[in-house]
């Protein structure tokens, strides 16, 4: 048996929740065991723009909908159990996904040592499948959370198939309700900016809004400007901002479109909470031809995992706040700055510890493999 705590004792937005609950079934998965997820609990915080007069009459009804939990939207084959008695004595006990990864003893045989291996593991504790099974019970607590293709150690064809069984999927009356936006919208670029409590949460971190470099990089990553830009955002009061950065581009505000066009539509879902306004948005973006997101957010972290297990595009372009600038070569593309086996030895301006790699960004599925 498996116990999993959600990241932060839940405590956090719907797609750290995402997150948490995918890695607990690849978990499951990897070790063939049935798992318990604690802390699951409503996720859904509405934007601060949905309480501001201006807005309160379109989505003022985000403030009162039933919160909806992540497995209230998600369709993911799983072995979850909701009944644990985790008074066992054959036990193991962990905290901190982030400072481990998961492999094999073949493959601790075949690497350790290696460069390979170090490149892989960057300093974290191993943990062999078969040194686990030999406990009855297995327990994550304090989990914070990691991405599953930063997690797994193991051959390409194993490693793509676990992901692969964890590939994000919605209930299939949001599906619809997407792929009707997406077919009515044709070609489209689109773009996920965060502001409100982000650039206070992360100032510390470098992130902050230049507007004169996000208007360059937005014309040297989206150079036909006759292709509409969705936005995802946060901040939908700041649409002066908006105007500068995207001066020439006509902008659609992904949330403005929904309540605007798709309002019956929308009402008409189980749950119509900030959370499923969320998921629309992603697969939004996710469908896009190019997308721009924002470094440290989850939220664009889904969307990236969205174009690469629906799309097939690993094309990761970040708003450039001063860190991510570091990056940016004279044609104004993000470009790697180091060498390396893995994707995240290839960009050391966002591997400075586990936790930038865990889940601060989502990284090139391909480039976290290795063939056997």
């Amino acid at each position: 048996m498996l116990y999993l705590q959600n990241a932060s004792f839940g405590q956090e937005g719907f797609n750290t929740h995402l997150m948490s609950y995918t890695f607990a079934v690849s978990l499951s998965n990897f070790l063939d065991r049935d798992f318990f997820f604690d802390y699951e609990i409503p996720s859904s915080t509405p934007p601060d723009y949905a309480s501001k007069n201006e807005y309160k009459d379109k989505f003022g009804a985000l403030l009162t909908a039933d919160r909806s939990l992540v497995t209230d939207l998600v369709k993911i084959p799983n072995r979850r159990v909701f009944e644990i008695d985790r008074e066992v004595a054959n036990k193991a006990e962990y905290q901190m996904l982030y400072s481990y990864f998961a492999t094999t003893e073949a493959m601790r045989a075949k690497f350790e040592g290696t460069f390979v291996w170090d490149a892989f593991g960057i300093g974290r504790f191993p943990l062999t499948r078969e040194d686990l099974q030999k406990y009855d019970l297995i327990e994550w607590t304090h989990a914070k959370t990691t991405s599953p293709a930063v997690f797994y150690f193991i051959p390409r064809a194993e490693k793509q198939a676990l992901l692969d069984s964890v590939k994000i999927r919605f209930t299939d009356e949001i599906e619809q309700l997407a792929a009707q936006i997406i077919a009515a919208a044709g070609a489209y670029n689109a773009v996920h900016l965060r502001l409100g409590d982000f650039l206070t949460n992360y100032a510390a971190d470098e992130y902050s809004v230049n507007i004169e470099r996000f208007t360059n990089y937005i014309r040297a990553t989206f150079p036909d400007d006759s292709l509409p830009v969705m936005v995802a955002t946060d901040g939908l009061q700041e649409k002066e901002l908006f105007a500068k950065m995207f001066a020439g581009y006509k902008l659609i505000f992904i949330d403005e479109l929904i309540f605007d066009e798709y309002r019956d539509e929308y009402n008409a879902l189980e749950f119509t909470d900030f959370n499923v306004v969320t998921v629309l948005n992603e697969l939004i973006c996710g469908a896009a031809d190019m997308f721009i997101g924002t470094y440290r957010s989850t939220f664009t972290g889904i969307i990236h995992r969205i174009r690469q297990e629906r799309h097939l595009k690993t094309d990761f372009n970040f708003f450039p706040d001063e860190k991510v600038a570091r990056l940016l070569n004279d044609a104004m593309k993000l470009a790697p700055d180091s060498m390396g086996f893995f994707d995240w030895n290839r960009y050391s301006v966002m591997s400075t510890g586990h936790l930038d790699i865990s889940w601060m960004r989502e990284w090139d599925h391909s480039r976290t493999m290795i063939d056997i």
